[in-house]
């Protein structure tokens, strides 16, 4: 997953500088509900934004979840963290916790290359139109995926069964 990660981080990467260097001087940043832009900005200031965006999210998916392992209990909000936090269990969690982010942050830069390539075809487009017709499927896949990542990531650090005893606080 972590190669997938780096592969879906370096196309944004990539996007953002192509449309840099096709783009107009000046690009339209938002787009209203009929998908007519109404917020323009300079082609360098929207790829400095969509670099930084992408350099954070990148960060948060792949250099955050290698800290767990160093952050006190305390400071780490988990389900049932009092079991999967002890030190019996803390490199299993160091591990799960590692691998679902990385797959999170592989849907969400995939989703954010769409989103890239649709304001690149709508900048490039006469007259500047985002095409929201092939926005929401993403979209709703991305928001469903979300709630399934979610759910799933509640039903990995439930207790195990044979680990039913009350927790204590950390």
């Amino acid at each position: 997953m972590k190669t997938a990660l780096w592969i879906s981080f370096a196309l944004n990467i990539v996007l953002a500088l192509v449309s840099f260097l096709v783009s107009p001087g000046e690009v339209a940043i938002h787009f209203s509900t009929n998908g007519k832009p109404d917020d323009w900005a300079p082609s360098y200031v929207n790829t400095l934004i969509t670099l930084g965006m992408n350099l954070i999210l990148f960060v948060s998916f792949y250099l955050v979840p290698q800290l767990i392992h160093k952050t006190s209990a305390r400071w780490i909000s988990l389900p049932n963290k009092t079991y999967w936090l002890s030190p019996e269990h803390r490199a299993r969690t160091n591990a799960l916790v590692t691998q679902q982010m990385q797959q999170y942050g592989t849907f969400t830069f995939l989703f954010m290359l769409i989103v890239g390539l649709l304001a690149l075809q709508a900048n490039l487009s006469d007259p500047v139109r985002f095409r929201e017709d092939l926005f929401w499927p993403p979209f709703g896949i991305y928001m469903a995926y979300t709630i399934f990542w979610t759910v799933r990531l509640c039903w990995i650090f439930r207790l195990p069964k044979a680990n039913k005893a009350p927790a204590r606080s950390i």
